[in-house]
């Protein structure tokens, strides 16, 4: 069980606690992090996050490469099932348990993560 995030701010009930999530919902929203956080942001985890918002539009299968190395550690619970670099960022769909979900992960100005 993790704390909810939305808009990367956490979510608090109306009783003012922190909502939370679990099981695919949780799965879901650590590939998220995954997928948003730039490759090697953390110094203690170099390898957590995507290389996904270095692409260009036209990047093709490259896409799909960089998603399923962002998401591998979270194998078998969460699976890569396609990403297309499109206009306005990568759109990566995954699956985790019985939830598919489309991610759109926007590519880096000037060279800074959005």
């Amino acid at each position: 069980m993790e704390i909810k995030l939305k808009d990367g701010d956490y979510v608090k009930a109306v009783d003012g606690t922190l909502e939370t999530v679990s099981g695919d919902e949780e799965l879901l929203q650590e590939a998220k992090m995954r997928l948003f956080t730039k490759r090697g942001a953390f110094c203690y985890a170099p390898s957590f996050g995507s290389r996904l918002a270095e692409l260009s539009p036209d990047a093709g299968q490259q896409a799909f490469v960089f998603a399923q190395e962002a998401l591998a550690p979270m194998l078998p619970n969460v699976q890569v099932l396609s990403a297309e670099a499109g206009e306005n960022g990568v759109t990566v769909r995954v699956h985790a348990g019985q939830t598919e979900q489309k991610i759109l992960v926007p590519y880096a100005e000037n060279g800074v993560c959005k």
